[in-house]
């Protein structure tokens, strides 16, 4: 498919209406949906959450960890959550592209580990990926939602339900054997128990042994826990989930940036505007202003 103007006005009427993407055993967060006949560069930068990007046609280059790919007609990626990377190109890039997360408190551990997985595939970049399945549904969505074809809000929330599954079955490294082999660790019911805590008490100082009396279990033994099952400390998690929520609340509300880091339980607001700017590469107020000029243009 070649590119059309509706990709712009699909995107943008996507972005108004907002519809909850909601299933029984999942909940995905849209951030945004985005298409531009002509991308330029942009500097080092990372999400709190997936961006998948579609290239229609043009020339560039992808650098994601240090690592460099070329970007042409048909390339399709996939930024995975505090992942730095950048987009090249010297005379733009016709591209479409999506940001969002899945809502854990609204979604089954099936769901959340396959997206745990999804954020560590190592398939995130293939060529050749105009007659797959997920650019067929992503390009449909976009055009039905510009031609104002008599949907039903259902039958949106549909399709972009049927697009965030073809994205899980295209990325997730076919190699896992995921779905037949996937195997639970005991300690996950008690790694999402906390995940669930600190979601919703990010605005206390949440101290490993707090958490870990709620959860009746000892303080040495969840470190070891988020050791094991996240592959880093709890004082991390802690911290980048404090600046992912700071990243939702500075691009979807108008609320002072100093009553934002009080809500992400940052104790001062230079410590807050320190670490997210050493998380995000840009400082909060910069990185609010970004959001706000890319939902105008």
């Amino acid at each position: 498919m070649e590119w059309t103007d509706s990709f712009v006005e699909g995107a943008n009427l996507l972005n108004q209406r907002k519809l909850p993407i909601n299933g029984n055993d999942a909940a995905i967060l849209v951030h945004y949906w985005d298409a531009w006949p002509k991308h330029y560069n942009n500097k080092p930068h990372q999400h709190s959450f997936f961006e998948l990007c579609y290239i229609f046609d043009g020339q560039g280059q992808y650098i994601d960890h240090n690592q460099t790919y070329s970007l042409a007609q048909g390339v399709i990626f996939l930024s995975r959550p505090y992942t730095r990377h950048q987009i090249l190109s010297e005379k733009g890039l016709k591209m479409i592209f999506v940001g969002f997360e899945l809502d854990k408190t609204k979604s089954s551990k099936e769901i959340i580990d396959l997206f745990a997985s999804l954020k560590d595939t190592h398939s995130f970049i293939n060529k050749n990926a105009e007659e797959t399945l997920v650019v067929k549904i992503w390009t449909s969505l976009l055009i039905m939602t510009a031609k104002s074809y008599p949907l039903l809000n259902d039958s949106i929330q549909g399709l972009c339900a049927a697009f965030f599954s073809s994205v899980l079955g295209h990325f997730i490294d076919q190699h896992s054997n995921y779905k037949k082999e996937k195997k639970y660790s005991s300690y996950s019911a008690l790694v999402y128990q906390a995940k669930l805590y600190i979601h919703d008490n990010l605005s206390q100082s949440l101290k490993l042994n707090d958490v870990a009396e709620y959860l009746h279990i000892s303080g040495r033994h969840l470190s070891r826990i988020f050791q094991t099952e996240l592959g880093q400390s709890f004082s991390s998690y802690i911290k980048r989930e404090r600046v992912r929520k700071a990243g939702i609340l500075l691009s979807d509300s108008n609320l002072p940036i100093k009553e934002i880091s009080e809500i992400t339980g940052f104790n001062t607001i230079h410590y807050f505007t320190s670490v997210f700017t050493t998380e995000m590469g840009l400082s909060p107020g910069m990185f609010r202003k970004k959001f706000k000029q890319q939902q105008t243009l």
